[in-house]
């Protein structure tokens, strides 16, 4: 078969294939633009438009929406349509071309997406765990709560006033309590308050 009519035959086969979205330019000049199938099980997850220029700062685009393809993305699918393209030498090899680059990129896009995902799914989770520091206090040991005790008491100076206040109550007297504390009552003291023990009975 001519190889002029092979290559006609071919485009009226791409033509009922890709009615749509096949753009002839001119016989032997033509384009294809195929939509990805793409799956995410995440397709609810929202991530905000860091766009300054929109007008709405809070919209929020899907997690899909954020893939891009970058030059070093485009010269790996290159690399796998020329592989194709050696293999399909000598036969319509468009339709082969088209569907390896499309399936391809689906591969490709899924990775990208699985990676987006579990950043952003990172990024949440740190922020949890940051948002949960805040109800986390310090640990309490027994010498961290007598330190802070000591330190607060030192802070507002209760000791000074407690001495104040007793000084108060009893003219700068010491109490019996406190007498008896210090060993400061005599013999004397002692056989007085003993003798006036025995006088109370039940």
């Amino acid at each position: 078969m001519d190889p002029h009519e092979e290559q006609q035959q071919e485009l009226e086969v791409l033509q009922s294939i890709y009615p749509d979205e096949l753009t002839l330019v001119s016989p032997t000049n033509y384009s294809i633009k195929i939509a990805l199938d793409t799956q995410s099980d995440h397709d609810e997850v929202v991530i905000p438009d860091e766009d300054e220029d929109d007008e709405d700062p809070n919209k929020a685009i899907h997690l899909s929406e954020s893939i891009e393809f970058s030059k070093e993305d485009l010269k790996f699918l290159l690399n796998k349509l020329n592989e194709e393209a050696e293999l399909q030498i000598g036969m319509p090899s468009v339709f082969a071309l088209a569907t390896q680059l499309k399936d391809e990129s689906e591969i490709l896009f899924q990775k990208k997406l699985d990676k987006a995902q579990k950043d952003y799914d990172d990024q949440l989770l740190a922020k949890e765990r940051q948002e949960q520091n805040k109800f986390i206090g310090t640990k309490v040991t027994k010498e961290s709560w007598l330190n802070w005790r000591n330190n607060f008491r030192n802070e507002l100076q209760i000791e000074l006033k407690d001495k104040e206040r007793q000084d108060k109550i009893h003219n700068g007297k010491l109490t019996g309590r406190e007498i008896f504390e210090r060993g400061l009552a005599g013999d004397d003291d002692l056989s007085d308050i003993t003798d006036n023990l025995k006088q109370v009975t039940v």
